[in-house]
């Protein structure tokens, strides 16, 4: 796949329309995947997954490598998604936007687990809940979550080691949760890389 972005990046930069569809249809699940995971069910997901790929659009001649347009594209995805999170913080819309996403169970025991995880991940600042959740979750290796992120390989494994210190901390008192929930993660993922 990293052979045929190279070469639709290459069309697309020498104007072929047909060709941008096809990177969107590509890769617009996956993005979108990504910031419904950060960010919840969320009304915006949509227009960041669109504005996602404007920005791509109009910068993508500043992509370094065209095969690796997927890291790139979730890059600028995690910039907007950050931006909205920080304006729905400063609201205090975040932690009704949380509770929201957490899975829902019809034992309420059942979903216990994924409201403590989700109420720890509510409570660290987007500086360290973004890079915890990129490497833990979605199971993206440490130099992709740094580029994602726009921060160095040194400070991305300070913020995922400080959001781990502080989720655990917050759930020293079950900590069969942080496991069960890890091992879900690990499953859908194959682990952390």
């Amino acid at each position: 796949m990293e052979d045929d972005d190279a070469v639709l990046v290459s069309r697309v930069l020498r104007g072929d329309r047909a060709a941008f569809r096809m990177l969107y249809a590509r890769h617009s699940r996956y993005v979108a995947g990504v910031v419904y995971r950060l960010m919840g069910d969320d009304a915006e997901l949509e227009d960041i997954v669109q504005d996602t790929f404007v920005r791509a659009a109009e910068r993508l001649e500043t992509l370094r490598s065209p095969s690796q347009v997927r890291p790139w594209l979730v890059t600028i995805a995690v910039r907007f998604a950050q931006g909205r999170m920080a304006k729905r913080r400063r609201r205090g819309w975040l932690q009704r936007e949380v509770s929201r996403s957490a899975p829902s169970a019809s034992d309420p025991r059942d979903r216990a687990p994924a409201d403590e995880l989700y109420a720890a991940l509510g409570q660290l600042p987007d500086k360290l809940r973004v890079p915890w959740f990129l490497y833990r979750v979605e199971g993206n290796k440490l130099e992709e979550v740094a580029q994602m992120c726009d921060v160095s390989l040194a400070t991305v494994k300070r913020r995922i080691s400080e959001a781990q210190k502080r989720i655990d901390k917050r759930l020293s008192a079950s900590p069969p949760i942080i496991a069960t929930a890890m091992r879900m993660s690990q499953d859908r993922t194959g682990g952390p890389q």
